[in-house]
């Protein structure tokens, strides 16, 4: 039997419970398309199961080592997209939702930017006109941009359910900790006692703009912060608040890691080798990681990469996925402000409006592109 479920990846959790339902029913999944949506079923058994729809880069299909040996089997999937059941319905050993709920909320934040922009459409040009006591519209484009909000805004409640049904899954599961920008059990204190704390001058907060993209300088901020006896304590959960509690001087290496695509064997890996987890982006591609490692005088400064080229190749991919984008999306801001300008003098007013937007992308796409220049200096010096 084939079943076509064309937005299967909209919400992985309503498909996950299809492909349960039909397989108690004696149809179990044995081919998978992601492009067309495609899934193929052949009968057997009618056993309870549960599946999980994971994406995992060069997976091949296959479930890992560690997901294996926990009771789920591999069935089908793609080069990055495997898919798997386990018999144990009641497991909490389940592979982590993170990167399905990163692929909505960006997916939402687009619908959102296009929702906006195709309301500006309508507002300002409107495109309808009252002729002889009767409403006509006249603009087909008019027309088109109506119906592609509606659509839009469709698309955006959908969008907003899927994301509510995958974190209440991951509550269920216990996996609160995957959806987390900061790890629980960096909480050391209460909200009241850090109220108190931060009342009484034993906690500080420092709010450096753009940090992100220049991770090298926030890196010696923390470092030189920790040797004057304010020792970093954690961050808010947007990772914009840097805390820091009052303490004797120590050493600490922290480090702001950029990921192209961040793994559960990642994170893991990092723990592994002493590392503290301090901050990870709510999204699992081109993803901010930052780490801290406190150690001794008589110790040497711990590095987490011992690899000069592999430290480059950060700044490089920060460059060439931030820094050179936003710069070339704020030329075609400036470009765009200066045409409307003069063919639609009556929407002068939105000029200031792009103006601030080609501020803002020149502001922090030149901070990670002189990140990256730095690295490349200081590689180079080290050869």
């Amino acid at each position: 039997m084939k079943k076509f479920m064309p937005f299967w990846f909209w919400d992985v959790t309503v498909t996950e419970k299809k492909l349960a339902s039909l397989h108690s029913s004696g149809y179990h999944l044995s081919a998978f398309s992601p492009l067309s949506g495609m899934f193929t079923f052949e009968e057997g058994d009618k056993t309870d199961v549960i599946y999980r729809i994971c994406r995992l880069k060069n997976c091949g299909g296959k479930a890992p080592k560690g997901v294996s040996e926990n009771g789920w089997v591999s069935v089908c999937g793609s080069r990055n997209i495997y898919i798997a059941y386990n018999p144990d319905t009641e497991t909490k050993n389940i592979p982590s939702y993170k990167f399905w709920q990163t692929a909505n909320r960006i997916s939402i934040l687009l619908i959102v930017f296009l929702f906006c922009h195709f309301l500006g459409f309508l507002s300002g040009f409107g495109g309808s006109a009252v002729e002889g006591g009767r409403f006509v519209l006249k603009n087909l484009h008019f027309i088109s941009a109506a119906a592609l909000e509606i659509l839009l805004l469709i698309l955006l409640i959908s969008g907003w359910k899927a994301n509510k049904n995958l974190s209440k899954t991951s509550a269920d599961l216990g996996l609160t900790g995957f959806v987390k920008t900061i790890p629980q059990e960096n909480f050391i204190y209460s909200k009241e006692e850090e109220k108190q704390m931060l009342k009484s001058g034993q906690m500080i907060k420092r709010n450096p703009l753009g940090w992100f993209y220049a991770p090298d300088k926030a890196e010696k901020m923390v470092e030189e912060m920790a040797l004057k006896g304010w020792k970093f304590y954690r961050f808010d959960e947007m990772g914009v608040t840097f805390y820091f509690i009052k303490s004797q001087p120590c050493h600490m290496k922290f480090v702001v890691d950029y990921q192209g695509e961040a793994s559960d064997d990642y994170y893991l890996q990092g723990k592994d080798d002493g590392w503290k987890l301090e901050f990870t982006s709510i999204m699992r591609t081109m993803c901010f990681v930052v780490w801290s490692k406190e150690y001794s005088d008589d110790e040497e400064c711990p590095e987490f990469y011992t690899d000069g080229a592999t430290m480059l190749k950060r700044a490089q991919r920060m460059a060439l996925t931030l820094g050179i984008p936003m710069m070339l999306f704020a030329i075609f801001s400036l470009v765009f402000s200066v045409i409307l300008s003069i063919n639609e003098p009556e929407l002068i007013w939105i000029v200031p409006i792009y103006l601030l937007v080609v501020v803002e992308f020149v502001f922090f796409g030149s901070k990670s592109i002189g990140f990256y220049l730095r690295m490349r200096k200081k590689h180079n010096q080290n050869k």
